[in-house]
């Protein structure tokens, strides 16, 4: 739970939406303070070919809200979640929103790379499709780039396959204690 005092923290979206969800809270009432972090796209064929911003972490961004702000925040449209771990809502720390700031404010060529890999036994959460909303675990890689997944479902696997858009790896509470220092 966070406190009254407002506390930063990570807000996953929809694929493609994080520009549509800093509107709405800009829009909301109150409206919900938030950071989009973009950087320049590349072409990769041409690098020296400026591309329109993107968001530096895909299907992200982040707000800065109290208690009273929660259930504002995660019923806004194009929101699929507040990151937490089973207890309680990850605050990210003022420091990493200052570095992500200075990142984005570099003049430096940066490149974003996933530390999280789409691997075998990889935790993953399905954000569209007919399976968007369930949790799996990634069997094997997949004919075209697609990722086989396993559902659990009473007690049974099912296995699906499903496109690389379609799953956002989920980080294990352990992991996102230690990265933030719970």
């Amino acid at each position: 739970m966070l406190d009254s005092k407002p506390s930063w923290v990570a807000v996953m979206t929809y694929p493609n939406a994080e520009s549509l969800v800093a509107q709405r809270f800009e829009d909301a009432e109150p409206p919900i303070e938030h950071y989009l972090p973009k950087i320049a796209g590349r072409d990769k064929r041409f690098k020296k070919n400026p591309l329109p911003e993107k968001a530096m972490f895909p299907c992200y961004l982040f707000a800065r809200i109290n208690n009273k702000q929660i259930y504002q925040t995660r019923t806004t449209r194009g929101v699929l979640r507040i990151v937490s771990t089973q207890h309680s809502i990850i605050q990210v720390p003022d420091r990493d929103i200052e570095n992500i700031r200075r990142f984005e404010a570099s003049l430096r060529d940066i490149h974003i790379h996933e530390t999280i890999k789409l691997v075998r036994g990889a935790h993953i959460h399905i954000t569209e499709g007919e399976f968007a909303g369930m949790e799996g675990t990634i069997v094997k890689g997949c004919k075209d780039g697609n990722f086989c997944v396993s559902i659990d479902v009473m007690h049974v696997s099912i296995v699906v396959q499903l496109r690389r858009e379609e799953l956002i790896p989920v980080m294990e509470e352990a992991e996102q204690e230690s990265k933030y220092n719970l």
